[in-house]
């Protein structure tokens, strides 16, 4: 089993970057501030320890707009009469939406002598020329509205 691949959105100086891992040696370089330690600090804060927990400042800069157009669309909504609830709840729904994710999908190759077992719960297709598994982990923000 191999990963091959790692694609990560919106985390700190990361908004869209991947990753292709060889099989003989991955080096990550490049300059200071540009994401090497971001890169392998996702993977510890989707599948690393319980007590990792993401903060605000782990989305990327880069979607800073986003996010306050999501809270002025927040504000629009909540000024929405009550009584026109179905009007109120799909620009809530719509300011939801404008909440940028943090993701990190990987590609795992593997052959068919490889023990699957630990990739049982995720291989969707067992079409014998598919040797590959996607998984993505994705954090929304829970909006509090």
């Amino acid at each position: 089993m191999q990963l091959t691949c790692a694609k990560v959105t919106n985390f700190r100086a990361l908004q869209d970057v991947e990753v292709k891992i060889d099989k003989k040696a991955t080096l990550v370089v490049g300059r200071n501030n540009s994401g090497k330690t971001s890169f392998a600090n996702l993977f510890d804060k989707f599948f690393g320890s319980d007590d990792t927990k993401f903060v605000l400042e782990d989305l990327s800069v880069g979607r800073i707009k986003e996010i306050k157009s999501a809270v002025e669309a927040y504000r629009t909504a909540r000024a929405v009469p009550e009584d026109s609830s179905e009007t109120r709840e799909e620009q809530l729904k719509a300011a939801e939406e404008l909440i940028p994710a943090i993701s990190l999908q990987v590609v795992i190759a593997y052959t068919v002598e490889d023990d699957l077992a630990l990739l049982s719960g995720i291989i969707l297709d067992l079409g014998e020329d598919c040797l590959e598994a996607r998984l993505e982990a994705v954090l929304r923000p829970c909006p509090m509205w």
